[in-house]
């Protein structure tokens, strides 16, 4: 298995391309529990970090991280899924090192690999964004030095809150230095509504993403959770701004993550 030109062409033009499942259906329900796992507690790691969904659905009321909070099916965000080897495995398939090496080079880490979730008939209103910036401070954030894949846990649709973006947006570069949200007049100017395009998939299906392309997510009205697993690949050179001697996973190259378990 091995990334396209095709395929990296459109990354090139358009801010992301979409792929098939690339584990077997067994892998992918060993993925799915241990998933319920680990947000049930069944399963726990130290260092991994839950964000609970807000009282309400702006993006305003979502509360802090922390450890985790009791077993829930209404965690907005979990990060650190590299500790667990059912996840580091996927994380490590080969097609995933096809596409870092051919795009960030031969040692990368992540940034973060983490899990999002819409409840049903809830979720967060994310405003359009994009990943990256001196606001993640690091000690670099070129736009080559990036890119994140996506997985759908769940079959991913417009009503549940799929991923919307703006196809060729990531051309434009960072719009806030910062990065994260644009402003309502950027939003006018660079994502009006007849620009924006559904990313729906279905389970185990993959989007890969340029980091600077424009995104948002809406909330799920369906009686069914749209859960997604996100893994920011990065050049593994880069360090934290404040703390150089800060070590981030390391996925591929020199010091790599082993798989236990």
């Amino acid at each position: 298995m091995e990334i396209t030109e095709g395929q990296l062409n459109q990354l090139d033009q358009s801010g992301f391309f979409k792929m098939d499942q690339v584990i077997s259906k067994k892998e992918f329900q060993e993925i799915r529990m241990r998933m319920e796992d680990i947000t049930q507690g069944r399963i726990q790691y130290s260092g991994m970090s839950f964000q609970l969904d807000g009282s309400s659905k702006a993006y305003d009321s979502v509360p802090n991280g922390g450890g985790f909070q009791g077993p829930s099916d209404n965690y907005r965000k979990i990060q650190g899924w590299e500790k667990d080897p059912v996840f580091l495995k996927y994380m490590r398939h080969p097609i995933f090192r096809d596409l870092t090496q051919k795009l960030i080079g031969d040692q990368v880490s992540i940034y973060r690999a983490m899990f999002m979730n819409k409840p049903p008939w809830n979720g967060t209103n994310l405003p359009y964004h994009q990943d990256g910036g001196s606001g993640w401070g690091l000690s670099s954030y070129r736009a080559n030095q990036f890119v994140t894949v996506w997985t759908a846990i769940d079959d991913a649709q417009t009503e549940n809150g799929c991923v919307q973006v703006i196809p060729g947006s990531h051309k434009l570069g960072l719009l806030c230095d910062r990065g994260h949200t644009i402003t309502e007049e950027q939003v006018k100017e660079y994502a009006p509504e007849e620009k924006s395009v559904y990313l729906e998939a279905q389970m185990g299906e993959i989007f890969v993403l340029h980091n600077f392309l424009l995104h948002k997510l809406g909330i799920n009205q369906t009686n069914k959770p749209r859960r997604g697993f996100s893994v920011c690949y990065m050049d593994g050179t880069i360090t934290r701004i404040n703390n150089p001697n800060h070590k981030f996973p390391v996925l591929f190259g020199e010091n790599a993550i082993k798989i236990t378990g």
